[in-house]
């Protein structure tokens, strides 16, 4: 028996932040086109916006996670040291103190990276929107799903582009992946559509 795929055509990624980032350029090899939707407006430079969680806060990211997203952008480990971030073994440069006193200095061969989570994300941006096939659509707000007439597949969404006033419009696509985190609305707009 052999299957036939339609083709993938259009994606759609709802949430501009890192997951939803991933998400997009995990994507791209297999659809034509991948929108991201952000609610806020996304400065293009490393600056801390109203969604984005944890902003303010150290961030740390493990050697499992930068060796994964390095598989994506091989170039990132560079530009976070280029713009600041300490990429190290940080268990051998790091001083440590816990429970009382300072923890001996260790070596665990694993590279990970500390920065501020508006760095990382800017830098993963700028990676993700170079492909070609990826786009961002920032200060929109999506206001539901279009599905199919008898309602068993979801071929779109409605959206409302503040900085445009030009109403709401709908956006076709084969895929849509709700990265809006613990704010989603997902659960209600799947529950109206029964």
């Amino acid at each position: 028996m052999s299957f036939v795929h339609a083709p993938r055509q259009h994606a759609i990624v709802l949430g501009a932040s890192l997951g939803g980032l991933l998400t997009a350029r995990v994507l791209s090899p297999y659809f034509e086109r991948v929108t991201l939707i952000e609610r806020d407006a996304v400065d293009p430079a490393p600056v801390a916006r109203k969604g984005q969680p944890q902003a303010r806060h150290l961030h740390g990211l493990l050697a499992s996670g930068l060796e994964q997203m390095t598989a994506y952008f091989p170039d990132l480990p560079e530009a976070l040291k280029t713009a600041g971030a300490i990429v190290a073994d940080l268990a051998a440069s790091m001083n440590w103190y816990t429970h009382g006193g300072k923890r001996q200095r260790l070596t665990l061969g694993m590279t990970s990276a500390v920065m501020s989570r508006p760095l990382l994300e800017s830098l993963v941006r700028e990676r993700t929107l170079a492909r070609a096939n990826i786009e961002l659509i920032d200060s929109c707000s999506v206001n539901g799903l279009v599905s199919n007439t008898d309602q068993t597949r979801v071929t779109g969404v409605r959206i409302d582009r503040r900085s445009e006033h030009e109403g709401p419009t709908t956006l076709r696509a084969d895929l849509v992946v709700d990265c809006t985190g613990r704010g989603s609305r997902a659960p209600q707009w799947l529950e109206a559509l029964g």
